[in-house]
């Protein structure tokens, strides 16, 4: 044994060579590795027929691409003046007034809203005490067009560190479409790879789409209040400006409003000024529009286009429930459960709201004929509808959004509005914790690192499409769960990734695509695996950012790799390998061959030498 040591530990000059020469043969091989470009394994989905259940749901091309808002920028009043008492200085950063500012990355998904505060006594207005700049919205009243945009505008000059007041467009008779962004915009302390990111995800609220339905409207003001005035006073509020962009437009109908009439449970004001409503004014997945779009259907759409929004309600009146999509289904009339591949998501969404209401959780009825399990129904199992807003939402947008069914009076007496904001307080800002979960991240180019604006984005199995922005971004609400992501633009290879959403966490995610090179007119690099090589060979390492947060990182490790004949797998999302990569080039291939050859002969002539002692 001794022997056998001492013969290995007189290396020959020749071997110690060799060894040499395989350490820079391993790093030529990693270099020309790094400078290739990767090919990302995909699969070929099965061809399916094409059901209501199985129809691919795009965004639809011809929908505008430049919206156009009217930010207010006349309130840009010095913030020191107006900190809240306990704020400190390094929050003192003056808020961006440019609608293309949504910043400051979420490093945390805060949880579902506990209770705030306890029961509210008797009281006249949302407000707090000991502030200089609180906010009163009174309870005893309804705010018509004048009042409330008198009540944002106070709001905006009060509290420019937190707000921005912006109009989408006006309504056919020239009243602004108000909307009131609520965010900290001084924090963005969330990095990637030492880079800061932005990925704060967008959520809205609308009320009023129907001009008699009031309570929505009111219920909107006294949010924004409670926001402002409790943004330095409860911690769950500050957690949830801090990591979420809250875009509220207490009233879509404004000229509806103003003709409707207070205590009239039934009364005028539903339609716009053209007689048109609103929610059935949106372009449909299965029917064309009859009606001629109306300026703020328009406004809506063009909304939606400028900013991602992943989560939405929108308030009505005259019934107690949460609706969900879809609307309406293929069969006219007929009222029968119709999912959307998210269904699992709505479920949830829905829930979420209704379990918090105390009228909707005890499935009180304002019909006999009501009938709603756990306070929720599906749109279309309640009655068929086409061209609603939900719909065109989750369809062209991207955007998951639900009806709000808060009061069975649509316009009840002004003394009920503090009953209807202590059964929906809650509800509404659980509902805005929920845009922090599920997966959001960059689609990004592989060679210059630049984002890729909308990049078509669908989870495998839930056949619908979503967007990155103008940035690169994406965000979607998922379950917790594994699940496989893919990717695909214009110009680029198709990439898919596979990922994990735990509970009450959100997952960030980088994806590179890799341009595809053309020679001759052919496409190359566009080389395919099945599912079952990505599901067996590639596992995700996580890196935790903090209790709430965790980040994929652009890595994965193969665990016993099978490798296909001329296919290539991904290691660390960029390199490829292979037993030979055909990125290499000949000459290298060349070198690579001779070195092992000679290490091969070597290997052999030793071997005798050492068997013949």
């Amino acid at each position: 044994m001794f022997s056998i040591h001492k013969k290995f530990k007189t290396t020959t000059t020749t071997t110690k060579i060799n060894l040499l020469i395989i350490v820079i043969l391993l790093f030529q091989i990693s270099i020309s590795s790094q400078s290739s470009q990767s090919i990302v394994s995909t699969f070929s989905l099965q061809n399916h027929s094409k059901t209501l259940n199985d129809l691919n749901y795009y965004p639809n091309d011809n929908v505008d691409k430049q919206p156009t808002l009217y930010p207010l920028r006349s309130f840009s009043i010095s913030l020191s003046s107006y900190l809240p008492p306990d704020s400190n200085s390094s929050s003192s950063t003056k808020f961006n007034n440019q609608s293309s500012s949504f910043s400051a990355a979420l490093k945390s998904s805060p949880s579902v809203v506990k209770s705030l505060s306890k029961k509210q006594k008797n009281r006249t207005s949302t407000t707090t005490t000991g502030n200089s700049n609180k906010i009163t919205v009174r309870f005893n009243k309804y705010h018509n067009y004048n009042d409330m945009t008198r009540l944002l505008k106070n709001v905006a000059k009060k509290h420019t560190n937190l707000t921005r007041l912006y109009s989408i467009g006006k309504s056919l008779q020239g009243r602004e479409l108000w909307v009131m962004h609520l965010t900290d915009d001084s924090i963005d302390d969330t990095t990637i790879n030492n880079q800061s990111i932005q990925l704060k995800p967008n959520v809205k609220y609308i009320a009023n789409m129907h001009g008699n339905e009031a309570v929505g409207r009111e219920m909107l003001l006294h949010l924004i209040a409670y926001l402002v005035n409790f943004s330095n006073r409860s911690a769950n509020v500050k957690k949830l400006l801090k990591h979420t962009n809250i875009h509220i437009m207490p009233s879509m109908n404004p000229d509806g409003f103003e003709k409707s009439i207070e205590g009239r449970c039934e009364g005028p004001g539903r339609q716009n000024s053209n007689g048109i409503d609103l929610n059935r004014n949106f372009p449909d997945r299965l029917f064309n529009r009859t009606e001629i779009e109306q300026p703020e259907t328009e406004a809506i759409r063009k909304w939606l286009n400028q900013i991602q929004f992943v989560l939405s309600a929108n308030i009505h009146g005259g019934a107690l429930v949460v609706n969900y999509p879809f609307d309406g289904s293929a069969i006219i009339d007929s009222e029968h459960l119709e999912k959307t591949p998210d269904h699992d998501v709505f479920l949830h969404l829905a829930k979420t709201y209704a379990q918090r209401h105390r009228k909707l959780k005890s499935q009180i009825k304002c019909r006999k004929d009501d009938n709603f399990i756990d306070g929720i129904t599906n749109g279309n199992a309640w009655y068929p509808v086409q061209g609603s807003m939900q719909d065109y939402n989750y369809i062209y947008a991207g955007c998951m959004e639900l009806t709000l069914e808060i009061s069975c009076c649509k316009y009840p007496n002004a003394t009920n509005l503090l009953t209807h904001w202590n059964e929906n307080k809650i509800p509404m800002l659980s509902l805005l914790n929920e845009a922090n979960k599920g997966v959001k991240g960059f689609v990004k180019d592989y060679q210059t690192e630049m984002p890729i604006a909308k990049a078509n984005i669908t989870i495998l199995g839930r056949n619908v499409q979503f967007q990155s922005d103008n940035q690169g971004r994406f965000w979607r609400l998922l379950l917790p769960g594994d699940y496989v992501l893919i990717v695909k633009q214009n110009g680029y290879s198709r990439l898919q990734k596979q990922f994990t959403v735990m509970a009450n966490k959100i997952t960030v995610m980088e994806l590179y695509l890799t341009p595809i090179r053309k020679q001759n007119g052919k496409q190359l690099n566009t080389l395919t695996s099945s599912l079952s090589n990505i599901n067996n060979n590639h596992h995700y390492r996580w890196k935790k950012l903090d209790d709430q947060t965790l980040f994929m990182n652009k890595s994965s490790s193969p665990t016993s790799p099978t490798f296909g004949m001329r296919k290539m797998f991904l290691i660390n999302n960029r390199v490829p390998t292979n037993r030979f990569s055909p990125m290499l080039n000949f000459s290298t291939k060349i070198y690579m061959s001779i070195i092992l050859i000679n290490i091969l002969l070597h290997t052999i002539i030793e071997s005798i030498r050492f068997l013949s002692i």
